[in-house]
């Protein structure tokens, strides 16, 4: 590896937030209400359940895969 490879992954990760996201570090990070882990077909998906701050009256879910991943969200009752 040469020096100008090595500084540029210096230069890279000092822009990571302490959560080491590529967000600035401003950014505001939201925990969610519940985590999960699920097999499915050998695969490993992660299930995050989560309020959004914009609206309080929402529930989401936002599952992640190896190669995919999605976000539900609805009203809550």
């Amino acid at each position: 590896m040469n020096c100008f490879s090595i500084i540029a992954i210096a230069i890279v990760l000092s822009g990571c937030g302490e959560d080491g996201s590529y967000f600035s570090l401003n950014t505001k990070q939201i925990n969610a209400d519940a985590v999960s882990r699920m097999e499915a077909e050998g695969v490993d998906l992660r299930i995050y359940e989560f309020t959004p701050r914009t609206d309080s009256k929402k529930q989401c879910v936002f599952v992640s895969g190896t190669q995919k991943a999605g976000l539900q969200c609805w009203d809550k009752k």
